[in-house]
């Protein structure tokens, strides 16, 4: 894969790689090729710098970063001789450099010889692996990136991965595999896939991202309501947003209806008990308000007028008694 803007150095390119039994892909730098990148996994990238642009080194800087694109050989082809970057081009991620304009035969010797050390380091680690299926779980989603051939490494490995317990905690969280770096899949390695997500059976949809072998499950699929198929990462980070967004828009009308529902409802009276206040039993009812004070409950008594003469005659006519006594 060629990533270049100078349209006379894209032309020249084309020329090299006229008539070559390798499937050669020559595209403009933006912001979707890397996506297209990691999803094509292509053998070799030469990538036409300008040293203008710092988006440049950061998109490779990117590829290195993914676990797809780390190993790919990337080879620069900048426009002079630059001795600051000569220096530091592998720490800068790339793997090698050529100067423009670049001659046929030693540009496709180059490119051979990076492919084929590639090919040969990736057996090496294939051999010497110990896990040809990396896990990463979080954020509710787990992924199984498949990183050798599938029938004689991966699927081998699915046997100790997919435990009864592992199985259990999972059972929640969105499922998805990785094949992109897979060497070869077929309609064979479709089938075995098939069987496999039966066995998350509380799962909706089970994920796939292909890449270039997208071809193999549209054509040998069987079960398509459970298996889901994207080409590239950022096509199912868009579609983990929109079925989450889906389901914060059910959760609100939910709400929504719930608060209504409760809102229509009859509001409960609470039946008002009687009072003691000392020894008197008084009824309250929630339109009286009774203010009272400790003092006037405790020290002072109304007192009838009437009461109060009757209790004046008595005292008096007392009085006239005692009176009286005294003279005889």
């Amino acid at each position: 894969m060629a990533i270049e803007n100078d349209p006379n150095s894209s032309q020249d390119l084309e020329n090299i790689f006229l008539g070559l039994r390798q499937r050669v892909v020559i595209t403009k730098f933006s912001q979707t090729v890397q996506e297209y990148v990691k999803s094509s996994n292509p053998d070799i990238i030469l990538m036409g710098l300008t040293f203008k642009d710092k988006k440049e080194l950061e998109f490779i800087l990117e590829l290195r970063r993914d676990v797809i694109t780390h190993n790919i050989p990337i080879l620069a082809m900048i426009p002079k001789e630059d001795t600051n970057f000569i220096t530091n081009h592998k720490k800068l991620g790339f793997t090698d450099y050529m100067v423009k304009p670049l001659a046929k035969q030693a540009l496709l010797d180059r490119i051979h010889s990076h492919i084929e050390e590639y090919k040969f380091s990736e057996s090496t680690k294939t051999r010497d692996n110990v896990s040809f299926v990396v896990v990463d779980r979080g954020h509710g989603r787990v992924l199984f990136q498949c990183r050798a051939n599938l029938k004689r490494y991966v699927f081998p490995e699915f046997k100790k991965i997919f435990t009864i317990n592992f199985l259990k905690s999972i059972h929640a969280e969105r499922i998805c595999f990785d094949v992109r770096v897979v060497p070869e899949l077929g309609k064979e390695e479709v089938e075995v896939f098939e069987r496999v997500i039966k066995i998350f059976q509380n799962q909706e949809k089970i994920i796939f991202i292909a890449g270039r072998h997208m071809g193999a499950f549209i054509e040998h699929a069987t079960d398509d309501d459970k298996m889901l198929v994207f080409m590239a990462p950022n096509e199912y980070e868009e579609y983990v947003k929109m079925e989450e967004l889906k389901k914060e828009e059910q959760r609100k009308k939910e709400k929504k209806e719930k608060f209504a529902k409760d809102s229509n409802k009859e509001p409960s009276v609470t039946p008002v008990q009687p009072t003691n206040l000392g020894d008197m039993k008084i009824e309250i009812n929630p339109s009286d308000t009774i203010q009272t004070t400790a003092s006037e409950s405790n020290d002072t008594k109304d007192t009838n007028p009437s009461e109060e003469a009757k209790s004046s005659s008595k005292d008096s006519t007392k009085t006239d008694q005692e009176s009286n006594q005294a003279k005889n």
